[in-house]
């Protein structure tokens, strides 16, 4: 049995989220992980062809420092397959932080890792029964989703550990349901898809100046403002259709399969698969019993290095069907001169994540 990290106070939950004690949530004061990515961004088993066994996922890591981007720190990756006991407060065990374990299953080092999501994990952490019957089915987020968790392990050298968990959705049954419901929503569900940041503009205070594109690209010049000047920052993110169209994964409910593909519609159309907007999805509710159809809500968390200026919130974002397609946040620079890292990440209410990394520079 490996040793267990010290993670009271640097375990981030739900979808890379740090929990918040004295310092704000959005300071970066040491190395970080802020938020995982994972690829595609609701699981479900598919075979490869090729190998005959499942296809793995894409993971993807946002490790920071106060400096900006860390690419190259060798992140422990693992899936917890053990299921948390209902005496434990937290999202995931607390024994999923131990560096080995016969219910680790390791996925690799570095910031970016692929893997297959292992086989039992609807039973580990849906609504399956779980493979030690001391454990309960789970229950579904207000999404209808489960998630499996991926331990993420990180000693930076100092004598400290850096330690985060993920939560890659998993695509499960839908218990309680009748044969018509389960038939029905498996036609009309959208599997999640990851979020997409259009872009990140500053509103400068210059009368009727446009808002400033700001360029995640290392190579461009950043943005350059005054020390103390406020100013807002504005995260956009595209639109999401709001009918059913054939060829966007699935089939709505005026729409018949092609006989010739199983997964394809038979009208001949071919709109855009996962629009990165926040997506209608249908999900089924356990105290009417019934399908509800709902849009993704939208959070924004902002980050910037401790001592560089602050913002006024540190998450903005757009509720459950709302259909705004952006976020603002004022943000004061600080008085000191140099170029300073901030980061924005954009999550939607069923796990999936994406994120801008830009430099603004302040001179006199």
């Amino acid at each position: 049995m490996g040793r267990v990290g010290a993670v009271s106070l640097a375990v981030l939950f739900a979808f890379g989220c740090k929990p918040e004690f004295s310092e704000r949530s959005s300071e970066v004061r040491s190395l970080r992980v802020l938020a995982v990515r994972t690829e595609p961004g609701e699981w479900q088993t598919v075979l490869d062809p090729d190998t005959g066994g499942a296809k793995p996922a894409a993971f993807r890591a946002l490790v920071v420092t106060p400096e900006g981007n860390d690419t190259t720190a060798p992140l422990n990756w693992a899936f917890c397959s053990l299921p948390k006991p209902l005496t434990e407060l937290n999202d995931v065990t607390i024994r999923c932080f131990e560096w080995e374990a016969d219910y680790l299953v390791p996925m690799g080092t570095g910031t970016n890792v692929s893997a297959p999501v292992p086989e039992n994990a609807c039973r580990q952490f849906g609504p399956d029964v779980p493979e030690d019957q001391a454990y309960r089915p789970a229950d579904p987020d207000v999404t209808g989703g489960y998630y499996q968790p991926v331990r993420i392990l990180l000693e930076p050298g100092d004598g400290s550990l850096v330690s985060a968990v993920a939560k890659v959705r998993i695509k499960c049954g839908l218990p309680g349901a009748t044969q018509e419901q389960i038939i029905s929503y498996q036609r009309r569900y959208h599997p999640n898809t990851n979020p997409s940041i259009q872009g990140v503009e500053a509103l400068l205070p210059r009368g009727s100046q446009p808002a400033v594109p700001l360029e995640s690209d290392p190579n461009a010049p950043p943005l350059q403002v005054a020390p103390g000047q406020k100013f807002e920052l504005r995260v956009s993110w595209p639109g999401a259709p709001l009918t059913d169209a054939c060829g966007d994964g699935y089939c709505g409910p005026t729409e018949s399969k092609d006989a010739a593909d199983p997964n394809a519609c038979a009208a001949d159309c071919s709109p855009e698969k996962g629009s990165g907007g926040a997506e209608r999805y249908l999900a089924f509710d356990q105290e009417t019993r019934q399908l509800r159809e709902l849009r993704e809500s939208m959070r924004v968390s902002w980050y910037t290095a401790e001592g560089f200026g602050s913002f006024a919130d540190d998450r903005t974002g757009a509720a459950e069907n709302d259909p705004t397609t952006f976020a603002s946040n004022r943000f004061t620079a600080p008085q000191a001169s140099g170029d300073f890292p901030i980061w924005v990440v954009l999550r939607d209410s069923r796990g999936g994540v994406d994120w801008k990394s830009i430099r603004i520079r302040v001179a006199p």
